[in-house]
């Protein structure tokens, strides 16, 4: 029996999805198709026509965004610190100098200063509690998860590190993860496919192939055959691999795998 392990970067795949205007019906079905678009590329470039072999899906590991920085917006010392940073980036302050400008032309510059600065801690503040309230959001989604998928674990190691001011978040240790475990759990599986775009888990595919693993990464891929490259996936990832799993927009949208949204 061969042991087939899936490998999905949470955030990479949501994104993938994205891009293509679909979202995921019922992940169960989802998963089971990636696993059996996965054997038989694999069985294309590893066995022969009469071989009959037994494969099995043993695991489906999701790393996903777990956390993110906990500010006090109410803290006048990072309120201070904030606004020191405001003052210093020349690019931010201009656009919202630019801004007030338009609606108060009348008053001093120290006075657009300042209300330039209260609009962008203000704008800051809701931009802050909304990535708060998706975090929390993720939890209920990682939940139900869960519950539809029994053979699924969900690792939420992932953390957004927060930029507040230029409002975006980084995400931090969701791929290192992915590729720890990937070694970490060599012994349960024979073949592993990685859904990501991220080269970061190259050391790591590199790594379980000398130990004899085959490794394969699915690629998402807007539209139909012939259609060959998908827009979120990584030459690097691909050559590092074994083989490719393409998974096409329009073979989800038949099989009623996905909805478009």
């Amino acid at each position: 029996m061969i042991k087939f392990s899936i490998f999905v970067d949470g955030s990479n795949q949501i994104g993938s999805l994205k891009k293509m205007n679909i979202e995921v019906d019922d992940y169960e079905k989802f998963y089971r198709f990636i696993f059996e678009e996965s054997v038989k590329v694999w069985a294309t470039c590893f066995l022969t026509q009469t071989s009959n072999i037994g494969v099995l899906l043993h695991r489906i590991y999701w790393y996903a965004v777990g956390s993110i920085d906990n500010l006090n917006l109410d803290d006048s010392k990072l309120i201070s610190n904030l606004e020191k940073i405001f003052h210093d980036d020349k690019q931010l302050k201009r656009n919202y100098m630019a801004l007030i400008s338009q609606q108060y032309s009348e008053l001093t510059q120290k006075e657009k200063s300042d209300k330039a600065w209260d609009l962008c801690l203000s704008e800051s503040k809701k931009w802050y509690t909304k990535q708060k309230e998706l975090v929390d959001g993720f939890h209920k989604f990682y939940h139900s998860l869960r519950s539809e998928i029994d053979f699924m674990e969900v690792s939420a190691t992932g953390h957004w590190k927060v930029d507040l001011l230029n409002r975006v978040v980084q995400e931090k240790g969701l791929d290192t993860q992915l590729a720890v475990d990937m070694v970490a759990l060599k012994d349960t599986y024979d073949v592993g496919i990685v859904i990501s775009g991220d080269a970061d888990s190259i050391p790591s595919i590199n790594y379980v192939k000398h130990e004899g693993k085959h490794i394969g990464v699915v690629d998402f891929i807007k539209g139909h055959p012939p259609e060959d490259k998908g827009r979120q996936f990584s030459s690097r990832l691909k050559a590092a691999s074994d083989f490719v799993v393409p998974i096409y927009e329009l073979d989800l949208v038949k099989k009623k795998l996905v909805k478009k949204k």
